[in-house]
This record gives C-alpha cells, sequence and structure tokens, in this order.
C-alpha cells in the first residue's frame, strides 16, 4: 500500500479519535438497546413482545438529578468534539484519500449521496448522539455500576430519551421538525413535493429528509449508536463472510413472476425510502475508507463514519487483491421528538407514495425538472424521440468519464443505477407529458401550473392504482392483500413514516430477483440479444440506441424474474459498481447497512409479526428450510445474531406470497400505513379535492401494461398482467385493443356549463 507524504499532527489524531471513541462512545461498542413507537391503526396486531422492562426505579430516579444546565454543558462539549473534527478532515483532504470518479466508492456515492438538506440538519443530530453518549456515560455507566441492579445501555437510552433539546443550543435544530401548516395549505388541493402539510395533526410527519419510524428498538451496542454484538459479546460475523458462505450465485428463475416485478419493486422503494451516506461534516468531501485498489488504510486515514467491511480468504476478491469494500456510515436524523436517545436515520424522499423518484423532493428538484411550459417536465431529444433530460456532469452523476456520455435526470439520483430502471423514469416522464398534452387540449383556459398539478396528481394516482391493485396482490398473495386493502381507509392519526426495517431489509431484498443477463426481445418476443448488467451501472446510455428501448419494455414483462431466496445475481454479489477490476457487493452492503441503522435481529422481527420466540436454531424450522438453517449455523454463532435481510431471504414464501411470513407482516404493516396515512391518496374521499366519481373509475383502468403500450416507441402488444408471465391465461393483445383499457380524459375536460361533480 502506498501512500502520499504528509505532515500528520499525528499525536493530535490518536486524541482526538480517542476522545471520539471512549469519550462519546458514539463509534465504540458495548451493549445494546432497543426503541419501541406505537403506531396506531396499522391494521396489524401486535404484542410488545420485546417491550423491555424499565429499570429498577432508585436508579431511574439518577435521570431525574439531571438539570437543564447539565444537558446544555454535555451539548456543549459534544459540539466541541464535532468541531475537533474538522482538523483530522482537513488532513484526510490533503492526503488525497478521497473517492475517485468511476470507481465503486463513485458508484455506491451516486445512489446515496447525501442533498444539501440532509447536511444541514445531519450536523446537529451527530452533535445530539455524542451529547446521549456523554450523558449516557456520566449518569449511567459510572453510577449504576454502584447500584444492585446495573442500569443496561440501552435502558439508559431508552431513559434519556425523555429529555428534550429545550434549553439547549441543539435547540434552534427542532424549529426545522415544527412544520406550522397554514390554513391555505391544509385546504391545497394538490399535495407539496417534499410531502409537508399532508398530515393535519403534524405538518411534518412524512416529510423528506425526516427520520424512518422503526417498528421495535433500535439496537445498538452502546445503548446510541454503535453497532450491533453478538449475544457471545463477540463482533457480528464480517457481512461478505455471510454472504459468501450463504449466497448462491446461480440461475434460478421464478415459475410465475417477469422482471417487472423486480424491477416495479425498485421503483416504489426508490418512491420511499432513500437514505444517505455520511460525508465529511466540515468539509462536505465524500469518505473513503479503503485505498483507490480495494485495500485497507492506516488507521490514521480512516474517518470515524467509516465502517468498511473486510474481505479474507475469499476466491472472488483475492484475484484482484481486494482486501477492504467501502462503506461510510448513514447520516443521523434529528429524533422526531427532539429529545436526546438512540441513533435514527434521515430518508431523503418523502414517506409518501408520490411520485417523489419522478418529481423530486424538494422544490428546488422539482423546479430543475420542470419545462415550465404547458405543464410538461423538461426532457432531452435523441433521433426525434423524448428521453429524460440530461445530467449537466455524467462524470458526476454517473460512472462515466465523458462530458458528453448519457446520463440521465430524475427525481432520484439513482435513475441511472441500471437501463431497465432508467427505462421504468422515462416511460413515466412520457406519460406525464402525455397526459399534460391531453389535459392542455381539453381545457385551453389551464395555465403551465394547473396542467402541472393536476397531470400530477392523475399520475400519482396512476402509480398508486399499479402499486396497490396490481403489484402488492402479487407479492402479497391475495389473502393478505385483502387485509390490507379493507384495514386501510384514511385515518388522521396514522403515521405513514416509512419503518427502516421496510425500506433496510425488505425492500433490498427483491434485488435477489434480478437477472444478471437482462435479455432484449422482439415483437414476436423472440431474444435478440442478451446484456451484461455489470456492464451498465450508471450508464444508461444504451438506452437510446434505436429499439433498446421497446427491447427492454417487452423484456421486463417477458423474461422471468428470478426467485426471491438466496440465490443472486453474480454481477450484484460481485461486480456492482465495478470499475472493470472489480466491484461490490450489494447484499454484503444491506447487511451491513442493516446494522448501521440499529436494526434488532431476525429473530424480534420474526416475533413480532406473531411466531413463536427462537431460542434455538432449531426453532427456524417452522419456516426455514433444514439445509437453510445448517448453513446459517455455520456462519452465526447464535439464531439472535441473524440479521434480518439474511433471515427474511431464507424464509419459505407464505401460501401464494412473494415473501416469507416476516418480511410479508413488515410490508403489509407498511403498505397498510402508506395508505392509512396519506390524506392525498386517490380514492381518499376527505381530501380537499378528492377526484370525481368517473374520474375514479378511470382510474381503476389503469395498469402497468397500458403504461408500457402508451409510452414505449413501437411495442404493439402485451398481456393484461405484466407482472405475470405470459401464458394462455395470460396472453397478448394488441395495445389498441379494448383488452387494456385505456383512460378517458374527458372526464378531466372542465366547463362552466359542466362542472366537476365531487362526493359529499
Amino acid at each position: 500500500m502506498v501512500f502520499r507524504s504528509v505532515k500528520l499532527a499525528i499525536p493530535l489524531l490518536g486524541v482526538l479519535l480517542w476522545v471520539l471513541s471512549i469519550h462519546s462512545g458514539i463509534f465504540s461498542d458495548a451493549a445494546s438497546q432497543y426503541m419501541q413507537l406505537s403506531f396506531e391503526g396499522d391494521g396489524v396486531h401486535h404484542n410488545n413482545v420485546l417491550d423491555d422492562p424499565m429499570p429498577d426505579k432508585p436508579v431511574a430516579d439518577i435521570l431525574d438529578q439531571i438539570t437543564r444546565h447539565d444537558l446544555n454543558r454535555t451539548v456543549a462539549f459534544a459540539a466541541s468534539m464535532v468541531e475537533l473534527m474538522e482538523r483530522l478532515e482537513n488532513n484526510l483532504l490533503w492526503s488525497e484519500i478521497k473517492v475517485a470518479d468511476g470507481s465503486p466508492s463513485h458508484g455506491m456515492l451516486i445512489s446515496f449521496g447525501p442533498e444539501r438538506e440532509a447536511l444541514e440538519r445531519g450536523k446537529d443530530a451527530l452533535i445530539a448522539l455524542k451529547a446521549t453518549s456523554q450523558l449516557l456515560y456520566t449518569y449511567c455507566t459510572r453510577l449504576s455500576t454502584a447500584s444492585s441492579h446495573p442500569l443496561k445501555d440501552r435502558d439508559c437510552a431508552k431513559l434519556l430519551s425523555r429529555f428534550t433539546f429545550k434549553g439547549t443550543d441543539l435547540y434552534n435544530s427542532c424549529d426545522m421538525m415544527k412544520s406550522t401548516c397554514h390554513r391555505h395549505q391544509l385546504a391545497s388541493p394538490y399535495r407539496s413535493i417534499n410531502g409537508s402539510c399532508n398530515s393535519i395533526e403534524n405538518g411534518l410527519r412524512g416529510e423528506s429528509f425526516t427520520g424512518y419510524s422503526r417498528l421495535l428498538y433500535a439496537d445498538y451496542s452502546d445503548g446510541v449508536h454503535a453497532t450491533r454484538r453478538s449475544v457471545t459479546k463477540k463482533s457480528l460475523p464480517n457481512a461478505r463472510k455471510v454472504v459468501r458462505t450463504l449466497v448462491k450465485t446461480d440461475s434460478k428463475p421464478s415459475k410465475r413472476f417477469t422482471l417487472a416485478v423486480m424491477q416495479w419493486s425498485q421503483f416504489l422503494e426508490h418512491d420511499l425510502s432513500r437514505s444517505a451516506t455520511a460525508v465529511a461534516i466540515h468539509t462536505d468531501s465524500p469518505i473513503e475508507c479503503c485505498s483507490k485498489d480495494g485495500d485497507k488504510l492506516s488507521p490514521r486515514y480512516v474517518h470515524p463514519f467509516c465502517s468498511p467491511i473486510p474481505v479474507y480468504d475469499d476466491k472472488k476478491y483475492a484475484k484482484e487483491g481486494v482486501t477492504c469494500l467501502n462503506y461510510v456510515r448513514s447520516i443521523p436524523a434529528i429524533r422526531s421528538d427532539c429529545t436526546f436517545g438512540a441513533s435514527d436515520q434521515v430518508n431523503q424522499a418523502t414517506h409518501y407514495l408520490d411520485g417523489s423518484q419522478i418529481y423530486g423532493s424538494t422544490e428546488r428538484k422539482s423546479d430543475q425538472l420542470r419545462a415550465f411550459n404547458d405543464g410538461k417536465l423538461a426532457t432531452s431529444t435523441y433521433e426525434n424521440r423524448q428521453y429524460l433530460p440530461l445530467a449537466a456532469d455524467p462524470t458526476h452523476n454517473c460512472q462515466l468519464f465523458s462530458k458528453n456520455s448519457t446520463c440521465f435526470e430524475s427525481g432520484d439520483a439513482r435513475v441511472n443505477f441500471q437501463p431497465q430502471l432508467a427505462l421504468m423514469h422515462t416511460l413515466w416522464y412520457r406519460e406525464h407529458n402525455r397526459i399534460a398534452t391531453d389535459l392542455g387540449k381539453l381545457n385551453p383556459d389551464w395555465n403551465d401550473e394547473q396542467i402541472f398539478q393536476e397531470t400530477r396528481r392523475i399520475v400519482i394516482a396512476e402509480m398508486a392504482k399499479i402499486t396497490y391493485y396490481e403489484w402488492l396482490p402479487a407479492v402479497l398473495g391475495k389473502s393478505v392483500h385483502k387485509k390490507v386493502i379493507s384495514s386501510s381507509f384514511y385515518n388522521k392519526h396514522a403515521d405513514a413514516s416509512v419503518s427502516n426495517a421496510f425500506a433496510t431489509a425488505v425492500m433490498r431484498s427483491v434485488k435477489s430477483m434480478s437477472d444478471g443477463m437482462p435479455k432484449l426481445f422482439d415483437e414476436a418476443r423472440t431474444v435478440n440479444e442478451s446484456i451484461f448488467m455489470r456492464n451498465y451501472f450508471h450508464n444508461p446510455g444504451l438506452l437510446r440506441q434505436a429499439g433498446v428501448l421497446d427491447a427492454l419494455a417487452r423484456g421486463l414483462s417477458t423474461q422471468a424474474s428470478q426467485s426471491l431466496d438466496i440465490y443472486f445475481a453474480d454481477d450484484l454479489i460481485n461486480k456492482l459498481y465495478t470499475n472493470g477490476k472489480f466491484g461490490f457487493d450489494v447484499l454484503s452492503f444491506d447487511v451491513q447497512r442493516g446494522r448501521d441503522h440499529g436494526l434488532p435481529g431476525y429473530v424480534d422481527y420474526r416475533q413480532f409479526c406473531g411466531h413463536k420466540k427462537a431460542e434455538s436454531f432449531v426453532d427456524f424450522i417452522d419456516i426455514m428450510r433444514q439445509q437453510d438453517i445448517v448453513a446459517l449455523q455455520h456462519v452465526y454463532a447464535s439464531p439472535k445474531d441473524v440479521d434480518l435481510i439474511i433471515g427474511g431471504l431464507l424464509e419459505k414464501p407464505r401460501g401464494d406470497s412473494l415473501f416469507g411470513p416476516t418480511f410479508s407482516c413488515i410490508l403489509a404493516t407498511q403498505m397498510t400505513r402508506t395508505r392509512q396515512g396519506d390524506r392525498y391518496f386517490y380514492d381518499n374521499l376527505k381530501q380537499p379535492k378528492p377526484f370525481t366519481k368517473e374520474q375514479l373509475g378511470e382510474i381503476e383502468k389503469v395498469s402497468l401494461a397500458r403504461i408500457i403500450c402508451d409510452n414505449s416507441d413501437g411495442v404493439e402488444r402485451m398481456q393484461r398482467k405484466a407482472f405475470e408471465k405470459l401464458s394462455t391465461s395470460n396472453p397478448l393483445y394488441d395495445c389498441a385493443s379494448e383488452e387494456i383499457p385505456r383512460l378517458n380524459l374527458n372526464f378531466w375536460q372542465q366547463a362552466p356549463s359542466n362542472p366537476p361533480r365531487y362526493y359529499n
């Protein structure tokens, strides 16, 4: 390993890192804690099986002695610790330990890089975490050692959440957490771009750049932010070792589903969630935790936000000399009630199903994407075809080296992740502009803003209809889907916030359904050629080649997806964001992110969802195969150590569901709340401007098949159920046929003599 010769203040850095790791406790490991949040009206009944008993009263009374002066002094100390990081970060910058363009680390940064708003809130959240750790050390760790019943770190962090930021220098950060909605905002017929003022009771609820919610208490080894440890008190097994031991890269096609299921799942995930990778606090510089060749860095060069994945005894990476996979921890979020306590993570997307991956999650981003002409979104033109707008700097927004390369812009930075995702964005951009054009013709007196907002309402309704009535019954099965639909009427008390488990584990598991070789189909559904996914990460130029958009669209609805299980495409397990020499491992990163985000182990969620408490690996036999249980025993010391995403992937599917029972439960819980807590959900008749009965009838006709028919370049035939493979019961029909119903926009024509009819 070669480093440039630089003069680093080693003694100062040593003291700084010691203070950060020992005094603040945020980057060290010790014990664990849980944080329970209750959700009203989630449609699922749970026992609080993990509701830990409160500590004995004498110990708890210690915290009653903490004054506002103590809190303010601790916050000031924590802020000084954060300021000390500036010297370290500058030294790293001078050492040129940085993310290289086109590298796998660059690919990860494109997908999860922080927006300006996340950075603005992240510093205060970090100070709050350091202050919590200092409070825990001062008032719990030391004092409880003299108690007959020592106070666990997780219990102390739970008790500390009783204290708000009031009276401290952090209180100003609470202003961002108090979204005061004016009457005209609450009465707006259109939902806001950033999700604010959807909830009447709490205008901030569901807004972009707020924290994920939790189904279970967060599990951090120090009670605050340090990653979970094994119940043996040792480290959990290395994330790459878990993948290397358990994952297979053989092809295992689904007998029922097409790649459209995988692609819609990813598209939906990007609508509801996007975590933010931390960058340097003082310089905003991206953080690199490994050398450019994938080797370990000397400790003096490692930023405190680093949590790299060591690689050893690994045949795939040994060939390239890779011993380190870069992983930077996610930006923490200010807790929604402005209290001290365990870490939450920021969600850069809105928590609502509102097309934010198309329209953006901030007014600034939305304005960048609009044409401000006839209500349309901005586009680029190539060979007389309309595509997404082009990024100003392809070398920054994509893994490309020429500023003339094709790189797209959309509401979510992951649009270029792979061509099939870019295709989905393109179809919906075209759908927006198609509807805007027709609405403008039907209502010539409407201005640009009215056409845009009305079109956006319709497009979001179309997405929601496909999600809840086409995708959800396919992935959850008919019986669970029926329960979700029957119990998810709008409830003003419901919280639609996306749970960390849903965003970080359940929706990430769908990557298992990806095929490393997407096929290009002609109109006869014959394969013309295949492409290697590894060649097109953040490189979407293929989409503009003649006929490719249509060929990929046919492929989504024709090619079988892979099964949802522990089988993954090699391109995702060994070649993610590859630089041509080596790439990353998507599942290792998802395991690491789950630990980073404080997700409790799989057994806790299994119990949360109604299964018996698992005391041994044998207890998994009710929902896992014997050979998978044996494999788990080879990598985990205890069943309580198993990571949520790993346990979920190994569960046997539940009935006609795509997922096993635990992931089905978490998904059903989230989708119930997503609908219940959304005042602007398309079929809610209590929103300021509900759709008319006739308009709702038209929205019910929408299908993914129709979206592909209307917005591809030359796809002429589709099956009605795009998520299911072609069969005698799901044959191809002409796109012009009434067999694939088309939304009639005439019901959106407004004239003084024909006002729209709304429900009372």
